[in-house]
């Protein structure tokens, strides 16, 4: 019996360590100072996701934490970013995770995409409704330098 509690744990405890509570990563007060709007308190669209939406406006933050299919990084998706919209504007962000990228879509949006070692998970900060591509840069960036040091804890 305590040799299959054993091997049950050594076999599952890698799921169990990538299972975060986004509420403890990221709060409404962290999207409300990097953003410098009031939000409505965060909602959970799909596991490992929480969104946030202004009350009366356009901006939304959303902020997910998954663990990556095996050989997927930052770097991965900017090969694919660039294949699927080669003029699309992809920059390194230093002190996120291992390695992290930030990136825009549309002219009202951006992304962080950070990797992290341990646990092996991938963090996503986006804004949609921004005046412009450097609101949302700044709002993005701002957020993952603030939530990503609690990514693993």
């Amino acid at each position: 019996m305590r040799r299959h509690l054993w091997l049950v744990l050594f076999l599952f405890a890698p799921l169990l360590a990538s299972a975060q509570d986004l509420a403890k990563i990221v709060t409404k007060a962290d999207v409300e100072k990097a953003s410098g709007q009031k939000f409505k308190d965060g909602w959970t669209p799909s596991t490992g996701s929480l969104m946030f939406q202004q009350p009366a406006g356009d901006l939304q933050v959303g902020v997910d934490v998954e663990k990556p299919d095996a050989g997927s990084t930052v770097r991965s998706w900017e090969a694919t970013m660039k294949k699927v919209q080669p003029g699309s504007k992809v920059e390194t962000i230093k002190g996120i995770g291992t390695d992290a990228i930030v990136y825009s879509t549309r002219s009202d949006s951006a992304a962080v995409l950070a990797d992290f070692a341990n646990p092996r998970v991938q963090m996503r900060v986006s804004v949609v409704g921004a005046k412009d591509v450097a609101q949302a840069r700044q709002i993005v960036v701002d957020l993952a330098k603030t939530i990503g040091p609690r990514v693993g804890k």
